[in-house]
């Protein structure tokens, strides 16, 4: 099932209404995508008010369309590890680091996430992606696995930053991970550019499972 499940619109950064999001995904046979605009520490987050707006529009491009729309959010890691997550109840939540910075912070900022919030979040967002090169630890990748596994959060394949890389994919092979799929689209012409995805999907995931089944 061809799916997109991170696209931002008009409520954060993106450029498309939802409307246009959700027609562009009928147009490329999309059967599921999830509109994850960042959250409130973002300078263009999605606040409680937008939110409700925004889920307004979400249920009447479901009635046109006819296809599923899940209401989500991408937040930030904080330096403790923390996310702010408005008060509203999502379909989808993401966690992603948006910063460059030293390595250490980097997984620490992660696997400290995962510890406080693996009950809150649905998906770790483009992790090593190559917009914010954080550098590479490869024990502390062995422990990051292990923590999505524990916590049953889902590792996200990302086209726009390519990530995560190739040989952090490989150390997945053989693990029964959660895996989401998204083009992290910022625009209407995007949505849907999740090829890439699938076929990082298909190489290194084959005992995973799409998070679909579990949200």
């Amino acid at each position: 099932m061809k799916v997109d499940l991170h696209i931002h619109s008009i409520y954060s950064d993106g450029v498309a209404t939802i409307d246009q999001i959700a027609r562009r995904a009928k147009e490329r046979g999309l059967k599921v995508i999830a509109i994850v605009d960042h959250s409130v520490e973002h300078r263009r987050g999605i606040t409680e008010e937008k939110l409700k707006k925004r889920q307004m529009e979400i249920e009447r491009a479901k009635d046109v369309y006819g296809i599923e729309i899940l209401s989500g959010i991408e937040c930030g890691i904080l330096p403790d590890g923390e996310i702010a997550l408005p008060n509203f109840e999502f379909d989808i939540v993401i966690a992603s680091i948006h910063d460059i910075m030293r390595t250490e912070e980097y997984y620490y900022r992660i696997k400290e996430c995962l510890k406080k919030n693996g009950d809150r979040i649905h998906v770790l967002g483009h992790l090593h992606s190559e917009m914010f090169n954080c550098g590479r630890d490869f024990t502390q990748d062995v422990e990051i696995i292990d923590l999505l596994l524990e916590y049953d959060v889902a590792l996200e394949i990302n086209s726009l930053h390519h990530a995560p890389l190739i040989d952090f994919l490989d150390m997945c092979s053989n693990k029964p991970m959660k895996y989401s799929i998204g083009s992290d689209a910022h625009s209407v012409e995007r949505v849907g550019d999740v090829d890439w995805c699938f076929e990082m999907a298909r190489r290194f995931l084959k005992r995973g499972k799409l998070i679909l089944n579990n949200i």
